[in-house]
């Protein structure tokens, strides 16, 4: 072998050696700024506004205020990842995740602060450090193959999900307060800081095309639609999956301890089975990942969201102590497929450079969208008692996403 051939093979091992490291540190990091304030924050804020006697439209607005800052800088984020890296922004969003918490721990003593604090803070971290930067950093590592990846991605976030409950709910009941679940998060927020600076790195850019649909026989369709117009037509039904599935994951985040201690469990079983729907999404992430590449990840979507709507439906009437461990498993699978699914069709429909800032604009729309789920489910609650026609609803928007996208193949790139 010539010595050029031994350091092509070489520069190819470092490369292939690199993205694998980048794609465990942007894992780690997703984990730590996204899956623990989302699953864990949920364990302490409900034993915070219990604390402060408040009621529920209170778990609502934590929620609420917090999504609207997240998504509205979603575009932000975006674009300047597509300007300046992933690398800065991940940094950033560790480094407010780290402040955010020490400041829910030391310097929060009432309902305002609180909120304002999670909102901005806690809301930045998720923003910078989270969806769109890890995403867009894993997509410019792997070109070919985005399925996989993103659900290693998401996987990671799964199993930080199943952990942060019960590891947030063993400190506090400990420790006796719910302020030293929030030194919990500012730990992480360190190691996701050092991974930040350390071991991410930017990937080169690299363009490609994208190739839509033309049908196989023309006549198979009235108006064969290609180009901007096919994703135009795309476009709609991959918001209304993403955000049908965000809407249900930000209900659930929400209220879904306050739903199943109103069926009359108990605090410790109710926390178990939303570490058991988080670490359920593993299903649905590695399915995207196993076969997304083989099959196209088009239909498992529409499968993820005809699972998370039974998931749904299960929730809203798990009374039984056999319904209380069932529906984590429907739910946290068909979430687990759009999380992944949503974004890898997504990353499929649209060229690398531009893949950040529309990414970017789907994020906020999808928090912003969903930001009203915790808030109407709330102030639903305490005027009629009942969570029930937020279930149902929730339920069919989910069902009429799987619809439309096992109706629309035509609309979707070449292998989606």
């Amino acid at each position: 072998m010539s010595e050029v051939a031994q350091v092509v093979i070489k520069k190819r091992k470092h490369k292939i050696q690199k993205k694998w490291q980048v794609l465990a540190a942007c894992s780690l990091i997703i984990c730590i700024n996204a899956a623990f304030p989302i699953y864990g924050a949920s364990v302490v804020n409900t034993a915070m506004v219990s604390s402060m006697g408040a009621d529920r439209s209170l778990l609502g607005l934590f929620i609420a205020a917090n999504m609207l800052v997240t998504g509205s800088t979603a575009p932000l984020v975006g674009l300047l990842v597509s300007k300046f890296g992933a690398r800065p922004a991940l940094a950033f969003g560790s480094l407010m995740l780290v402040l955010g918490s020490l400041a829910m721990a030391t310097l929060v003593h009432g309902p305002v602060t609180a909120v304002i604090t999670f909102a901005i803070f806690v809301g930045l971290g998720m923003s910078f450090g989270g969806f769109v930067a890890n995403q867009v950093c894993t997509a410019g590592w792997f070109r070919d193959d985005r399925a996989r990846p993103f659900g290693i991605l998401y996987a990671t976030m799964g199993a930080g999900g199943f952990v942060a409950p019960s590891l947030i709910n063993a400190v506090i009941l400990d420790e006796g307060t719910w302020q030293s679940g929030w030194l919990v998060f500012a730990v992480l927020g360190c190691v996701a800081l050092c991974l930040s600076l350390f071991v991410v790195r930017d990937a080169p850019i690299h363009e490609e095309a994208v190739v839509f649909t033309p049908p196989a026989d023309p006549a198979d369709v009235a108006t064969p639609v290609r180009g901007g117009g096919v994703f135009a037509l795309a476009l709609p039904i991959m918001l209304i999956c993403i955000l049908s599935g965000g809407a249900s994951s930000a209900f659930y985040i929400a209220h879904g301890l306050s739903l199943l201690k109103d069926f009359g469990h108990q605090l410790t079983p109710a926390t178990t089975s939303m570490s058991l729907m988080a670490a359920s999404t593993l299903a649905g992430n590695l399915t995207v990942s196993a076969i997304g590449k083989r099959y196209g990840v088009r239909w498992i979507l529409a499968i993820g969201s005809l699972t998370l709507a039974v998931g749904i439906l299960l929730l809203g009437d798990a009374r039984s102590t056999t319904l209380l461990f069932v529906y984590p498993f429907f739910f946290g699978a068909g979430f687990g497929a759009v999380q992944v699914g949503g974004m890898a069709l997504l990353a499929k429909c649209v060229k690398i450079h531009r893949f950040a800032l529309i990414s970017g604009i789907v994020f906020a729309l999808d928090t912003l969208c969903s930001a009203s789920g915790p808030v109407f489910g709330g102030i639903m609650y305490d005027k009629i008692h009942t969570y029930l026609p937020m279930i149902l609803v929730l339920a069919g928007l989910n069902a009429s996403a799987a619809v439309l996208l096992l109706l629309g193949k035509r609309v979707f790139p070449v292998g989606a």
